[in-house]
């Protein structure tokens, strides 16, 4: 798909998103804007509930960034995401921080075996089985979910995680 039919493709909200944050104007980007976007290695999207917001509105889903496969650091903070599984292919992520949402799963970070900071409390998690082969993982915050179980983690979890924050749920 090329860059602007890509473009051309976002739901408004993620234009508006781009548009606002990222490029500076709501004007069609130019191929190289668009190609800046892809190449990035670090976007940071925080709602209006945020300490420091550089939105106005919340995003619904994660559907814009599908694409951004050099990202190394994504946060989009204090939005209404329910679904992770968009983010499955952008393998180089380090860093993910995606507290104070809606995600009921973390389906979808299967197989990012890069991903070393985990940050996704306060919202409706329920399994940490997701996390099973990211061995590389130093710190997870998982605290305020729904987790009932530590499944997920094994010994091959210890050589690495450093820090880990969770409050399991019970009857």
């Amino acid at each position: 798909m090329s860059n602007i039919a890509w473009w051309n493709s976002l739901e408004q909200q993620w234009k508006d998103t781009f548009g606002g944050i990222t490029l500076g104007h709501f004007n069609p980007p130019t191929v190289s804007e668009i190609e800046q976007l892809h190449t990035s290695k670090v976007l940071r999207l925080a709602g209006p509930g945020a300490p420091y917001p550089n939105m106005a509105f919340q995003l619904t889903n994660l559907s814009g960034i599908r694409d951004f496969r050099y990202l190394e650091i994504l946060v989009v903070t204090h939005h209404q995401l329910k679904s992770i599984k968009p983010l499955q292919s952008l393998k180089n992520l380090k860093s993910l921080f995606l507290f104070n949402n809606e995600i009921e799963s973390l389906e979808g970070i299967e197989d990012l075996t890069e991903l070393e900071q985990l940050f996704v409390q306060f919202n409706k998690i329920d399994s940490l089985k997701p996390l099973q082969n990211l061995t590389r993982l130093k710190e997870v915050y998982v605290n305020n979910n729904l987790i009932t179980s530590l499944e997920g983690l094994t010994e091959t979890h210890a050589d690495k995680l450093e820090v880990f924050f969770v409050s399991l749920m019970t009857d």
